[in-house]
């Protein structure tokens, strides 16, 4: 019987060594996996499959590319014919994301910032109430409280007007809020309603985006999910995040997104348009920027079935992006757990005297004994390399970088491993010296709010916090 047991625990290890060693993870994951799947030859498997196996994912992306492949052409096509100018009037930058991600480049737009859900909500239901052909509404989470009933009263209201109504959510966001018999209620009367991966294999690979896009010429993209604590706070905290309103042209590519993942989100036919594609896509009125004046904006997004659905969009999109500054780099992040060359380059720009400061939070409403670790282990590799961390005095759930004096990014990428290399995230890029000012003013106001790490009370360490930094650390990959 040991002879038995021992052959199959052999052939269990070869097993697992060919799938780990030809995954395209990076070499440090694979010999943890290894690890895990050797001792905890059970357990170990369960979580692979569950959390760190990529081909059921790759299969199932396979799958969808195949069964949507003539709409993903047709979007693809759309989105191409946008007028853009040639890469010899781009910036660098502009060029290294049109090559990258095929980012689209627009200047004809306007924003509006919003630093806390009042104003937003506010701005957003008007819109919403104003809406005359169709509301496109993707979040991560959507809460059953006073603001999340009464977004679904809107899409109800508009739905029964004849205004087409998508409502997109992430199944696992919305597992414990409760909202269910709220998306009963709009299928009821006459809007639609998809989840985002609802089944258990893909835990892991979730949809953190935030999306609203009405009549095809206002977006609305950031850090806000749809909750009451995104305007009053929680336990008597302050909830300080960012939001944005953009109108114009390049709302065309937060409609492109939405759309994509609208499909990739339909498993039958038919997928549930009024229209051809091309409807959704309005035209902008010709001439000199007559109605929204000029802001250069590209979209960042990983996860498009039509194009670029690598994860490495994110991250090396923030690593070209961090490694470009020069004289500042402004960093507000609810989780820090960056990848290694991120972390590296952060250590660098300061030493070579880049002005890097990172904003975190002080609270998490979930998990902050394990975000607090994390994140600490991580600070204390910056030790003496110039970085300056600031805790904000509240929740900082604000996902935005400021680079030098002329960019600024706003989207829902967190500077951890998930938005980074895991799951489907966006960001809005801009090159606009009015709006750098205009947002480095709020982040100095953000700083009054704060507390700057000490470093010297944060070099003495005890042994039990080392030990508990350590083995959370372990664990990075999922926060």
């Amino acid at each position: 019987m040991k002879q038995i047991l021992s052959l199959l625990y052999m052939g269990y290890l070869l097993f697992v060594m060919l799938i780990v060693f030809f995954s395209n993870k990076k070499p440090n994951q694979r010999f943890s996996w290894l690890l895990a799947l050797t001792f905890l030859p059970v357990v170990g498997l369960a979580l692979y499959l569950l959390f760190g196996s990529e081909s059921y994912w790759a299969y199932q992306r396979r799958k969808i590319r195949q069964r949507h492949k003539g709409l993903f052409l047709e979007l693809d096509h759309i989105i191409q014919q946008s007028n853009n100018p040639s890469n010899r009037t781009l910036s660098p930058t502009q060029r290294f994301h049109r090559q990258w991600c095929g980012s689209m480049f627009t200047a004809d737009n306007s924003v509006e910032i919003f630093t806390n859900g009042r104003p937003k909500f506010e701005r957003l239901f008007d819109d919403l109430r104003k809406a005359q052909d169709h509301i496109h509404v993707q979040y991560f989470t959507i809460h059953n409280d006073p603001v999340g009933q009464e977004l679904i009263a809107i899409l109800k209201e508009k739905a029964q007007q004849g205004v087409e109504v998508k409502l997109l959510y992430d199944s696992f966001g919305c597992f414990m809020t409760w909202v269910k018999p709220l998306f009963l209620e709009l299928k009821q009367a006459g809007g639609q309603v998809r989840g985002v991966r609802p089944y258990a294999r893909a835990l892991n690979y979730r949809n953190h985006r935030k999306l609203v896009i009405v009549d095809g010429t206002i977006g609305y993209l950031g850090g806000m999910n749809l909750g009451e604590r995104y305007a009053e706070g929680v336990r008597g905290k302050e909830w300080r995040d960012t939001h944005i309103r953009l109108a114009g042209e390049g709302v065309h590519d937060l409609q492109q997104i939405f759309i994509s993942d609208w499909i990739a989100s339909t498993r039958r036919k038919p997928i549930g348009f009024r229209h051809r594609l091309r409807h959704y896509f309005p035209s902008v009125e010709a001439g000199e920027y007559p109605v929204y004046g000029y802001l250069p904006t590209q979209t960042i997004a990983n996860g498009l079935y039509n194009k670029f659905i690598h994860q490495d969009v994110i991250n090396l999109s923030y690593f070209n992006l961090i490694t470009g500054a020069r004289e500042r780099l402004w960093i507000q992040t609810p989780y820090f757990s960056p990848s290694e060359p991120v972390l590296q380059s952060l250590k660098t720009l300061a030493l070579r005297g880049v002005d890097v400061r990172i904003m975190t939070s002080s609270y998490y409403t979930f998990g902050g004994l394990f975000h607090h670790n994390i994140r600490n282990y991580y600070f204390r590799q910056l030790i003496d390399s110039g970085v300056r961390v600031f805790k904000y005095n509240g929740i900082m759930h604000a996902k935005t970088m400021l680079i030098d004096g002329d960019v600024l990014c706003i989207g829902t990428v967190n500077l951890n491993f998930r938005s980074l290399e895991r799951d489907d995230e966006l960001f809005v890029y801009f090159e606009s010296q009015d709006l750098n000012g205009q947002y480095a003013e709020i982040l100095r106001q953000d700083a009054e709010n704060s507390v700057e790490l000490d470093y010297v009370k944060f070099k003495k360490q005890t042994l039990l916090s080392r030990a508990l930094e350590a083995v959370v650390s372990l664990f990075s990959p999922l926060s």
